[in-house]
C-alpha cells in the first residue's frame, strides 16, 4: 500500500524544493528501475514492498513472543522494551515504504517514463483490496494521464478524488495536476482558480518547514506557467534559468530548459532556442516534453 501522508511531491517539471548543489551535481544515471520494462518494474517494486512487510511481521511476532514470555515471568521492564521495539519497527517500516515509493517516482523524475510508473500503480491498485490508497493512486494515475498527453482524462479522473480532511496533503498534489492539465486544455480561467486554491492551501504547511518551502516554490513557478508563452518576460526567463540551475532531477531540468527554449523562440534568440531544444542531454523525455520539443524545433524551421 502506498504511503498516505508523504510530503507533497510536485508533478511534472516541479518535484520538491531544489537542492543548492546545482544541476550538474544532481545529475543521476536514472532510477533504480532503469533498464526494466513495465512488468519488470512493477514486479520489482511490489516484491520489495512485500519483503518489507514480511520483515515487519517477523519482527512483530518475535517481539510478541518476548512480551508474552516477559509477562509470564513478570519481567515488566523487558516487556516495555519489547513494546518499544515494536513501535520502532512499525515506524521504521513506514519510513522504508516512503523511501521505496520515492524511488519508484524516479521512474518519472529520472527516466521520464510514465508508462512504467502507471504499470506499477496498477499493480499497487490490485494489492489495495480495501481501497485505502484508491484516492492517492487515482491522483498519480491522473499525473500519468497528463504526462501522456491526456489532460482531459486527468481532469476527469481527479473528479473522483476525495479526502475526509480538507487539509490532507494529497489535495495539494491533486490541485497541481489540475492546474497543469487546465493549462494544457486551454482553460486559463480554471488554471488561475486552481493556482489561487494552491496559494491558499500552502498556508496549511508550517512556516519554515520543508513542505511550506516546496509549496511556496510551486506557487511562484506556476505564476510563470499561468501566463501564455507569448506574454512571458525577461524576469520569467531569468527564473527559468534559475530553476534549470537548481534542478533536483532530470525531468525538472529538461522541462525548464524546454520552457526556456520556447521563450527564446518567441522573444529572444532563435540560435539559443535551437541550442536549448537540440541539446542531446535532454533525453530521456516524457511524451509531453517530446511534444514541446517538437513544437520548438518546428517553430524554428518556420522562422528560418
Amino acid at each position: 500500500m502506498m504511503p498516505m501522508d508523504r510530503p507533497p511531491v510536485p508533478p511534472t517539471a516541479l518535484p520538491d524544493a531544489p537542492r543548492s548543489e546545482g544541476a550538474d551535481a544532481n545529475r543521476r544515471s536514472g532510477s533504480a528501475y532503469r533498464g526494466l520494462d513495465a512488468r519488470e518494474s512493477s514486479a520489482k517494486y511490489v516484491g520489495q514492498l512485500r519483503s518489507i512487510s514480511v520483515q515487519l511481521i517477523v519482527v512483530l511476532l518475535a517481539n510478541l513472543v518476548v512480551m508474552l514470555w516477559a509477562v509470564r515471568l513478570e519481567r515488566y521492564v523487558l516487556y516495555l522494551v519489547a513494546l518499544a521495539l515494536t513501535l520502532v519497527a512499525a515506524f521504521v517500516t513506514r519510513l522504508r515504504k516512503v523511501k521505496l515509493f520515492t524511488g519508484l517516482s524516479e521512474v518519472v523524475g529520472e527516466d521520464c517514463d510514465p508508462a512504467r510508473y502507471r504499470a506499477a500503480l496498477d499493480a499497487l491498485a490490485e494489492r489495495d483490496r480495501f481501497g485505502r490508497s484508491a484516492n492517492t493512486i487515482a491522483i498519480e494515475l491522473a499525473y500519468c494521464d497528463y504526462l501522456e498527453l491526456d489532460s482531459a482524462g486527468a481532469l476527469r479522473r481527479l473528479e473522483s478524488v476525495t479526502f475526509k480532511r480538507k487539509d490532507n496533503v494529497r489535495w495539494f498534489r491533486a490541485m497541481q495536476i489540475e492546474f497543469l492539465s487546465r493549462i494544457d486544455v486551454g482553460d486559463l480561467e480554471g488554471a488561475r482558480d486552481a493556482l489561487s486554491r494552491l496559494s491558499a492551501f500552502r498556508k496549511n504547511f508550517k512556516e519554515g518547514s520543508r513542505n511550506r518551502a516546496s509549496a511556496d516554490l510551486q506557487v511562484a513557478d506556476y505564476a510563470v506557467l499561468v501566463r501564455p508563452p507569448a506574454e512571458r518576460d525577461a524576469a520569467d526567463a531569468a527564473r527559468m534559468r534559475e530553476r534549470m540551475a537548481l534542478a533536483d532531477c532530470h525531468q525538472q531540468h529538461a522541462n525548464w530548459q524546454l520552457y526556456l527554449a520556447e521563450y527564446e523562440l518567441l522573444h529572444g534568440s532563435p540560435e539559443e532556442a535551437a541550442r536549448l531544444a537540440g541539446d542531446p542531454t535532454l533525453e530521456p523525455l516524457t511524451p509531453r516534453m517530446v511534444r514541446l520539443r517538437v513544437e520548438v524545433l518546428s517553430g524554428l524551421e518556420v522562422s528560418g
